[in-house]
């Protein structure tokens, strides 16, 4: 995959939640952009958020968390392991050697989100993702 444009992305996780589904920003960026691919970045990736400078999830909370996408009113993707989109390998944590095409799928990012059986562990962290597109 050769790298037309990038865009990092983060969905933080406040301090103390309790929630299990957690939306993305409206990401104005990427509106009508064509998603190549999708990469989420673990602990032993970044151990701090590319954007907010927060500690990134821990890979015990990562295992256990789904990513679903829209595009309008169309579920694209529906509980895809994020552990699925992990390809830096770093220590001991969970990671696949490809990452998975998302050709070319235009995402409603409002209406995406990351969702976990129950509360995550730690908080005050953030999910931190790296989005391969192009307009």
């Amino acid at each position: 995959m050769r790298i037309k444009r990038f865009q990092g992305l983060e969905v933080p996780v406040a301090t103390g939640s309790t929630l299990t589904k957690f939306f993305f920003a409206d990401q104005p960026q990427l509106r009508n952009a064509y998603i190549e691919a999708i990469q989420f970045y673990n602990i032993n990736a970044t151990p701090l958020s590319i954007l907010s400078g927060l500690p990134s999830v821990t890979d015990a909370d990562a295992s256990k968390s789904y990513l679903t996408l829209y595009q309008g009113d169309l579920q694209l993707v529906y509980q895809l392991p994020i552990v699925a989109i992990a390809n830096i390998v770093k220590g001991t944590g969970a990671y696949v050697f490809d990452l998975p095409s998302m050709n070319d799928q235009d995402i409603s990012w409002t209406k995406s989100y990351i969702s976990l059986p129950t509360a995550l562990a730690t908080t005050g962290v953030a999910y931190s993702f790296g989005i391969y597109y192009y307009m």
